[in-house]
C-alpha cells in the first residue's frame, strides 16, 4: 500500500462518519445479544452453576418434582420436562420445538456451518438412505472385512489397541463406502475430514463460547479452531468435486438425481452423494462447498455416534467375555439356516435378509444402549414458540428443553418385571445389571415382537428420542453396527488388557461431561485374529 493510500485508509478510519457506523454495529450486535437472551423461568432450579455433569442434579430433581418441570442451571439453562407431558410434546413439530436450533446452539452453525442445511439432510435420510439400508448390507460387510485388515494388520498374536481411535477409523471407512464410495471413502485426506470435523467443530465451539455473545461477530471468524473446520470444508469440497461432475453428467444423460432410475443403492458410485442433490436446491446443486457442508454434517451425525456405541459394546463384551460364545453362535447358526453370500474378497457373510434373525445380538444393541446411553437427557431441543403444559406452565420461546433420559434406563419400566419368555432366561435381571439377552427373551412374548428392538422407540425407550424427534439415522447406524459386530465376532477375539483367562471385569469408567456419556477415549483392549 502507497504512503498516500494508507494516510487516506488512515483518515476514513477515524472519520467521525466510519467510527458512527462501527458503533452502530457494535450497539445493534449488543441489543440483539441482550434481546436474545433467555427469560427468567419461574420455575425450580436444582445443582449448581458450573457443573461438570448433571447427573446427581437431574436425579434429584427428578426425585423431587416428578410431575413439574424444573431448571438445571447449566448454560444456557436446561428445563427438564416431566415425563407427564410427554404424549403432548413428541407430535409437535419443528417449528414449535426445534431440533436443527439445538444444534445450531450447540456447534455455533452460524460460524462453523454445521447443520446449516439440517432439513436436506434429515429427508435424504429419511427417504432414501433408511429405505435403502438392507441393500447396503453387502457393501458394509465387505468394507468392513477391508477396514479389520487394514487397521488390525495380520493380527496373529494379541495386540493391544486405543479401541476410540481404531473403531473410529473403521466406522468413517464403513460409513464412506456408502456415502461417498470407493475409491473417495478410502481416500485419507477424506478419511481425516471425515473424522476430525466433528472434533474440531466441538473444539470451535469452546473457543467461540470464551467471547461475550456480542463480540462473537466480529471476533468468532478469526478465531484458528473455526478456520481448522473451514479448512475441512474446502478439503471436502475439493475431493467431492469430480463425484459431483459424475452425478450431474448422469443427470444429463437422463438417469436423473435420485430419479426413478438413478435412487438405488449404487456400491461403484456412493449414492447418498446423489440422494442428497436430489434434495437440494438447482443453485446449490453443483455447488461442492455447500454440498460437503452437508456430507460433513452427515459425517458429523452418524460417524462419532456409532463409533461410541460400537466401543460401548466392546466394552461391555470384554468385561462379560461369556456373553461372547453365544452370540457367535446364533450368528453361525443362521448363516447355516438361510445360506451366506460371498463379498469382494470371498469372504462368506451373512445374506441382508438374515440381519433381523439375530435377537440375541440386537438385544445387545439394546441392553449396552440401555446401560450406557449417548446422555442423560432425551428429546432436546430448543423452542421455537411459547410451549403450554397441561402443568400450568408455560416455557417461554428460545429455551432448551429435554427429559430425563436416565430414570426411563434404570427405573421405568421395571425390566425385570416385564413379560418374557421364561425357557431362554428363567428370571429377568434386575435394571441395575448388565443383561444382553433380556431384550430377546422379552420380544419372545406375543405383541413383544417388535416393540423392543434396538430401533424401535416409545415413551419407554427414548434414547433415540420418540415420536416427531426420532432420530431418523437410526436404521441404518443399527445395520452398520451389527455388521461390523458381526464380522468382528466372526473373525477376531479380544479381550481387556491382560485378561489372559478371559474373566471379564474391570470395565473402562465412561467419560461424562455436561448431559454426554461418552466411552472412555484412551482406554485399550486386545485383539487377535481368530484361527
Amino acid at each position: 500500500m502507497s504512503p498516500a493510500l494508507f494516510d487516506k485508509s488512515k483518515d476514513m478510519t477515524m472519520s467521525p462518519l466510519f467510527l458512527g457506523a462501527s458503533a452502530l454495529i457494535v450497539l445493534a450486535y449488543v441489543i440483539k445479544a441482550i434481546l436474545s437472551r433467555p427469560q427468567k423461568l419461574d420455575l425450580p432450579i436444582v445443582g449448581k452453576p458450573g457443573a461438570d455433569y448433571w447427573q446427581e442434579a437431574l436425579l434429584e430433581g427428578t426425585t423431587k418434582y416428578p410431575n413439574t418441570p424444573f431448571v438445571l442451571p447449566s448454560d444456557p439453562p436446561l428445563v427438564v420436562l416431566p415425563h407427564c407431558t410427554h404424549e403432548e410434546v413428541r407430535t409437535l413439530t419443528e417449528e414449535k420445538v426445534s431440533f436443527q436450533e439445538e444444534v445450531h446452539r450447540m456447534f455455533l452453525s452460524a460460524h462453523t456451518k454445521v447443520g446449516t442445511d439440517f432439513p436436506v439432510v434429515v429427508k435424504t435420510v429419511k427417504t432414501d438412505l433408511t429405505r435403502h439400508s438392507a441393500s447396503t448390507v453387502g457393501a458394509l460387510e465387505d468394507e468392513t472385512n477391508y477396514a479389520l485388515d487394514t487397521e488390525f494388520g495380520t493380527g496373529e498374536s494379541w495386540t493391544k489397541v486405543v479401541l476410540f481411535e481404531k473403531v473410529v477409523r473403521i466406522v468413517a471407512l464403513v460409513s464412506g463406502r456408502v456415502f461417498v464410495g470407493r475409491p473417495l471413502s478410502r481416500n485419507e485426506e477424506w478419511l481425516q475430514a471425515s473424522i476430525q470435523y466433528t472434533i474440531d467443530c466441538a473444539k470451535a465451539r469452546d473457543a467461540a463460547n470464551e467471547w461475550p455473545v456480542w463480540t462473537r461477530y466480529f471476533v468468532v471468524p478469526f478465531l484458528p479452531e473455526i478456520k481448522k473446520v473451514k479448512s475441512h470444508t474446502v478439503k471436502a469440497a475439493e475431493l467431492l468435486k469430480p463425484l459431483i461432475n459424475q452425478c450431474i453428467q448422469r443427470f444429463k444423460e437422463g438417469k436423473g438425481i435420485g430419479g426413478e432410475s438413478g435412487d438405488e443403492f449404487d456400491d461403484d458410485q456412493g449414492t447418498f452423494v446423489s440422494w442428497i442433490m436430489k434434495h437440494t436446491s438447482p443453485e446449490l446443486r453443483e455447488n461442492p462447498y455447500s454440498l460437503a457442508i452437508n456430507q460433513l454434517t452427515l459425517s458429523f451425525a452418524s460417524i462419532h455416534t456409532t463409533t461410541m456405541a460400537v466401543c460401548h459394546i466392546l466394552f461391555d463384551l470384554a468385561s462379560h467375555p461369556e456373553f461372547i460364545a453365544p452370540l457367535r453362535e446364533e450368528i453361525e447358526q443362521v448363516i447355516a439356516e438361510d445360506g451366506f453370500e460371498v463379498d469382494g474378497s470371498g469372504k462368506k457373510c451373512l445374506k441382508k435378509q438374515s440381519m433381523a434373525k439375530l435377537k440375541k445380538l440386537d438385544s445387545l444393541l439394546k441392553e449396552s444402549q440401555r446401560v450406557n446411553p449417548p446422555g442423560i437427557i432425551a428429546n432436546s431441543r430448543i423452542t421455537t414458540a411459547p410451549l403450554h403444559l397441561s402443568t400450568g406452565h408455560t416455557i417461554p420461546k428460545g429455551t432448551r428443553i429435554g427429559y430425563d433420559a436416565q430414570v426411563l434406563n434404570t427405573a421405568g419400566p421395571n425390566l425385570s418385571l416385564l413379560p418374557h419368555d421364561p425357557s431362554t432366561m428363567p428370571q429377568l435381571d434386575p435394571p441395575s445389571v448388565f443383561s444382553p439377552f433380556r431384550f430377546a427373551s422379552i420380544r419372545e412374548t406375543p405383541g413383544n415382537e417388535s416393540k423392543y428392538q434396538f430401533v424401535t422407540t416409545s415413551k419407554e425407550a427414548m434414547n433415540f428420542g420418540h415420536g416427531n424427534h426420532a432420530c431418523p439415522g437410526r436404521f441404518f447406524a443399527g445395520v452398520e453396527i451389527k455388521v461390523i459386530l458381526i464380522e468382528l465376532l466372526r473373525g477376531w477375539d479380544f479381550r481387556n488388557v491382560g485378561d489372559t483367562e478371559m474373566k471379564g471385569g474391570g470395565r473402562p469408567e465412561n467419560f461424562c461431561v455436561d448431559t454426554a456419556i461418552n466411552p472412555n477415549p484412551v482406554a485399550e483392549i486386545e485383539f487377535k485374529r481368530r484361527v
